[in-house]
Formats: structure tokens, sequence, C-alpha cells
């Protein structure tokens, strides 16, 4: 959760919590400043016009639209309408450029340039300018902020920040960091301009501010300056708030809302069998992690650690849990990253060699406690299938849903459940691992490892980084401290009468990343 680097879940709600699931009874019967819209064979049939409701998987008091906060989906939704990013994830993963012309490094990494696309304007009619990068990536550093990607410019000298010109910005880092543009593609890094203000929000994205009402609705308006040419399409967003998951399947096969987030695996078929609803289904690189706490016993023992990530099968998790939407998982992070060690073998369930290393390990167990909570799909289920299947290894494990559960995260729990959306391997292994802001979460460390992370960092060459990265996975599938079952497909739902989502985008985010602006009634 957040450091207050509040960084990871938004990975989803967890971050608003720290800021402060029945299924039953369901009622289903380029390089310019302005670039063509998103290529998307369902624009050419769009009206313009109209008024889109959107429900999404949220309801706290504690909800945020300000640029650089939040954490809960409806939080995510709100800052893809309002802001945009200097670069931003496409459809297979790459990095691409939004806001940025061109943002690169020196021949060393520890100097990057920044330039801005001309032409573009803020909600206020003022253009985009190297000012207003300086003074977000200063607001986000900034402790008082509460950014939520604050530890992922930890490595940004401040004294090195300048401007060059009307539009292009210089940032010096503390030491040599390759992939320092990544983190800019985060739901919370939008650009805001100078003076910004989150009561009354300004930023360059397709829609405007006209109200919002933390847990329960906001309203947007089309930006008919905005910078792609011909986006948006309809002329509002309204944005609902349905924490209950039967209410908002319900608002959608009613005609209350036009899309909803997070369609439950149980109404996915139910939804693809009327004609009157289409699911967007996205491969995407979420995860819900099982958390072993390395600094506490008994996981401070590597063994037990082994022996445990033998006790799931995760295959019944897939079926299970993702109704088949997922992918196997092998306990190590960032599935879609290009250096991913795809050599590493198959986990599989064996609660006999489990047993094996429990009493290789000497350590006595007692009855374990799995506390977990509903936050992301498969939070409720995959610790009941632990627990299952723990028994044939002679480990009782009770889960439970504590109403604190977020309390003290990160790092009070010995052994609990979270959740993160895709990263870049790096750029993960530095938020859990390397002293980032979830790092205290398993509390798992390794030499050798952080040698490779930190020199991964560095190294220029993508292929010989990409070997770096492999060395570093064997090492984390070795002896880490998650229990990665599974990648799962984001699902939602939205009614034929739209279009233009798109296949959706493998970041994780609901609705292909929020993206509104290329969303129109179908004509």
């Amino acid at each position: 959760m957040q450091e207050q680097d509040n960084s990871g879940i938004g990975d989803l709600s967890r971050r608003g919590v720290l800021m402060g699931a029945a299924t039953g009874g369901l009622l289903i019967a380029g390089s310019g400043a302005m670039l063509a819209p998103s290529a998307n064979a369902a624009t050419a049939r769009l009206k313009r016009g109209g008024v889109l409701r959107i429900g999404l998987g949220s309801g706290s008091t504690k909800e945020t639209q300000d640029a650089h906060l939040g954490g809960f989906t409806a939080d995510t939704a709100r800052q893809y309408q309002l802001y945009d990013r200097l670069v931003v994830r496409d459809s297979k993963f790459g990095l691409v450029n939004e806001l940025a012309e061109s943002f690169t490094p020196n021949k060393t990494g520890d100097v990057w340039t920044i330039r801005v696309k001309k032409g573009i304007k803020f909600h206020n009619g003022r253009e985009l300018t190297a000012d207003d990068v300086i003074f977000t990536i200063k607001r986000v550093m900034d402790p008082a902020t509460g950014a939520v990607r604050k530890s992922a410019l930890a490595g940004v000298d401040a004294a090195k920040l300048k401007k060059v010109d009307k539009y292009t910005v210089s940032v010096g880092l503390k030491a040599a960091d390759v992939l320092f543009n990544e983190p800019f593609a985060n739901y919370a890094m939008g650009i805001v301009p100078v003076g910004y203000n989150a009561a009354s929000p300004v930023g360059t994205g397709p829609f405007k501010y006209k109200s919002f009402t933390p847990g329960v609705k906001s309203v947007y308006t089309k930006n008919a300056d905005y910078w792609r040419t011909g986006e948006p399409y309809v002329d509002s967003v309204e944005m609902i708030s349905f924490p209950d998951e039967t209410a908002r399947v319900n608002a959608l096969i009613s005609g209350q809302v036009d899309a909803i987030t997070d369609l439950p695996t149980s109404q996915i078929s139910v939804v693809k069998a009327n004609k009157k609803f289409k699911v967007l289904n996205a491969k995407a690189g979420s995860f819900v992690p099982i958390v072993m706490n390395a600094l506490k016993a008994p996981f401070n023992n590597p063994d037990v650690r082994k022996a445990f990530r033998l006790m799931i099968d995760r295959e019944a998790v897939v079926k299970q849990a993702y109704a088949g939407n997922a992918v196997l998982g092998n306990d190590v992070l960032g599935y879609f990253d290009p250096g991913s060690n795809k050599k590493l073998k198959q986990r599989d369930y064996d609660p006999e060699q489990a047993k094996s290393l429990l009493k290789k390990s000497g350590v006595t167990l007692p009855e374990m406690e799995l506390k977990t909570e509903d936050d992301a799909a498969g939070m409720l289920t995959i610790p009941q299938i632990f627990a299952f299947n723990a028994k044939q290894a002679g480990v009782t494990v009770k889960v439970t849903t504590p109403s604190d559960f977020w309390d003290g995260w990160p790092g009070a729990s010995v052994f609990s459940m979270d959740y993160y959306l895709a990263r870049g391997y790096l750029d993960h292994a530095k938020l859990v691992y390397m002293g980032g802001g979830y790092s205290k979460e398993t509390g798992w460390s390794n030499a050798s490892y952080e040698a490779l992370i930190k020199k991964a960092i560095k190294t220029t060459s993508t292929s010989v980084r990409n070997e770096i990265i492999a060395d570093a996975q064997k090492i984390e599938y070795d002896d880490g401290a998650y229990i990665i079952t599974s990648f799962y497909n984001k699902v939602d739902g939205y009614s034929a009468k739209i279009d233009g989502f798109g296949t959706g985008n493998p970041e994780g985010n609901s609705l292909n990343n929020f993206t509104l602006r290329s969303v129109g009634f179908v004509a």
C-alpha cells in the first residue's frame, strides 16, 4: 500500500483505505501536438454527443480527484478524464509518448530530457509548457503532497531539475536510471499546471471538471479544445459509485449506466449471452499475491517460504477464482516485462515436498491466520483455495477478514493478501523490494538480488538488461516471499449501445485504462 508512497495498489482501493461478495440475487434475466482518435474500427460508426454513464466499483468518502493521490477505482477513472501523462502504455505494454514529444536519457542514463508537444492547452486555456512539467515533478516529490508515486521520483536531484526552453526540461538524477520514464505512465502521474488546485482541478485531459461528490458521483464535460483531433465523442461523462457488485451489475442490466467495472466472474457468461451487452475481457498483468512477511516467524525461514509456495494448486486458482480468465503465475513480478524469465520451471502443487521442506526447516507451525479483504478479484477465493490445499501438507490455515485489515500496512501482518496492477519489472522491484514504499510488506531482502537490480537500472543495453532481470527473477523465484499464483484478466461489462473501448489495456485498469475519450454511442 502506500508509503505514503501510496503507489502500488492503485493499484486499486487499498490506497484509499490508507488515505484515511456475494454474487447471488443479480437481476440478470504521434509527434505533433494534435493526434487522430484512437485506432479503433468502432470509431467509424460512432455518433457524437450524449451522456456516458459509468458504474464504478468504489464508494468511499475518502475518494479524490487529485492528480497525484488516490487509489480507489473511481479515483483512477477520474484521473484519466481530467489529466494526461507524459507517456502511456499501449495495448502491448510498450511505452509511448503522450504529452511528451520526446523523453530521452543521455548515454549514461543519469540525465533525462523531456520535451512536451507544442499547442496543448489546459482546461483554463493556458498552453502546456516546461514550467508545468517542473511544477508537477516537484509536487509529486513534495512530502506534503503525499503523492502515490513519490518514491518513484526519489532519484531526482532537485538541484538539477532545470528548464531548458519553453517546452524542454532537463532532469538530473542522483544515479543512473535507464527506465526513469516508466513511472510517468502511472495513473497518478498526470501533468498539472503551475498553481494547480485539486479542489477545482485543471488538466489537459479529454473532460473538464463539473462536479464531484466523493463516494457518490462525478460529472465531467467535454473538453472541446482537446488536443487529440476528433475526441472525445460524448458531451459528458457521469461516474457513479456502486461498491456492491450486485447493485453494479443490476445498474447495467436496468440501463441505469452504460458500462461497469469489475464484472463478477459468475456473470461473464450470462452477460455474453445477452445481445444487449458486451464484455471487455482484457489480458492484464494484475495479480493478487499471498504475502509472507520474511521478517517474522515462521517466514523468516526460507524453507518455510519454499514449502508454502508448493501448497496451492495454481490451476485451481485460474479455474475457480477467475473462471479461466487468468494465466498461471510463478512467484515472480513483471509478467509483461520483456526481460521476464520464461525458462523458470512452472511451480506446481506438491504437498508432499512441502511437508519435506517443513520437516527440514525444524519449524513447528501453529494454526496460520491468512488475512484478506474483498478489494480485488480473487482476494476472497484464493485464500480459501490455499487453506483447502494446505491441509494436504499438514498445515491448518484459518482465513479471516478483519475490519482493520489495512491498519499498519505495510509490514504489520505475518500472512496476508494484497493486489497490484501491472508494472515494468524494475519499476515494481524498486517499489516492493528495494526500499520503496511497499518494501516492508514482505521485508524480504537478498544482497545478490539487490545488486542485480541496481546493475540493471544502470544498464543501457536492452538485451543485457533483460538478461540481468532474468537472473534476478531466478533469485526471486527461489528465495522470495510472494506467492503469485496467477495474473488475472480485467473483465468489465458494457451496453451494446456504446463502443470504442478497443481490446483493453494490460496495465489492469478497467475499461481500457478508462479511455472514455474514444467511446461513443453507436450510430
